[in-house]
């Protein structure tokens, strides 16, 4: 089964790198990729957020700046270390590797694992806002594939961890005196 798994990854991370790629979506993938390109606009919602949403709002910020603190460090160093799995662009000549590749470890995605712990912790205080979150993670997660840095399944991995830490930060939150019967 192991060997079905890696030989699944490997295939469907070949099909999208040697695909197509056209400009537009070259550049599409490379931006949405770059988290700096989300700093003006986090910074607004926030701003918006702490001062308009009341209570819920600051729940919201204080659960989204826990989760950076730990899904970081926890995908970046301690997973990453303790997988040490390759990164495809340093095993595999891609014609489509637009962003240079990291000297580290591949698996988990740490894209993927802040991304959909972020969108996690948002679906479960504005529920409404719940599948336009898990959409640009998902975005976020397929560029790491596209732009040739991770296989598929480094960000499937990310993407479960991620879901799983969000989930618990809002759930251990919640129970802080401040913040009981917010959500």
């Amino acid at each position: 089964m192991d060997n079905f798994l890696q030989t699944l990854d490997f295939t469907l991370y070949r099909d999208v790198l040697f695909a197509p790629h056209p400009d537009w979506l070259n550049k599409s993938m490379l931006y949405i990729t770059n988290p700096r390109n989300f700093f003006l606009a986090i910074g607004v919602a926030a701003a918006f957020l702490g001062t308009r949403f009341g209570l819920k709002g600051r729940f919201l910020l204080f659960c989204a700046a826990l989760s950076v603190a730990i899904t970081d460090p926890l995908s970046s160093r301690v997973l990453k270390s303790l997988f040490q799995r390759e990164r495809p662009c340093h095993l595999v000549h891609t014609p489509h590797l637009l962003n240079g590749c990291s000297d580290s470890w591949s698996f988990p995605s740490s894209h993927a694992v802040n991304i959909f712990s972020e969108a996690t912790i948002l679906a479960l205080i504005y529920p409404k806002a719940g599948p336009w979150a898990y959409l640009f993670a998902l975005a976020v997660g397929v560029s790491r594939v596209y732009i040739g840095v991770h296989y598929p399944f480094d960000v499937l991995g990310g993407a479960v961890i991620g879901t799983l830490v969000g989930y618990l930060i809002v759930r251990a939150a919640e129970k802080i005196p401040f913040f009981r019967g917010v959500v």
